[in-house]
């Protein structure tokens, strides 16, 4: 009898990997429609975010400025999107390892 090209934990392995990369590039894309407001559900990516007020009061002179006066202020957000690629390959590799190794230890068993 012929053995198996791919086994089942081969199996479950492409399937966890593709979706998982499918899953990260849909939250990637995603935020570049809204980076502000999308909220990540992935912990691959992280955001940082930096709000800054153009054309408004200087921070030493608080009460210089009367509220019409400063109605040209904008806030301005600056939003700098990562990948943490170390997180995602442990996240990749951990469970194929655990697939793989339960796919070996049930083969082992299923022979005796």
């Amino acid at each position: 009898m012929k053995p198996a090209l791919y086994n089942r934990a081969t199996h479950f392995s492409i399937v966890w990997g593709v979706t998982l990369a499918v899953l990260t590039l849909l939250e990637w894309h995603s935020l570049d429609r809204d980076p502000v407001r999308h909220e990540i559900i992935s912990p691959f990516i992280e955001r940082t975010l930096s709000v800054s007020l153009e054309n408004g009061p200087a921070a030493d002179e608080p009460a210089l400025i009367e509220p019409d006066a400063s109605q040209d202020a904008v806030l301005r957000y600056e939003v700098d999107i990562r990948f943490n690629g170390p997180l995602f390959l442990a996240c990749f590799f951990g469970p194929v390892l655990v697939f793989q190794g339960i796919g070996l230890l049930w083969n082992h068993y299923r022979r005796d």
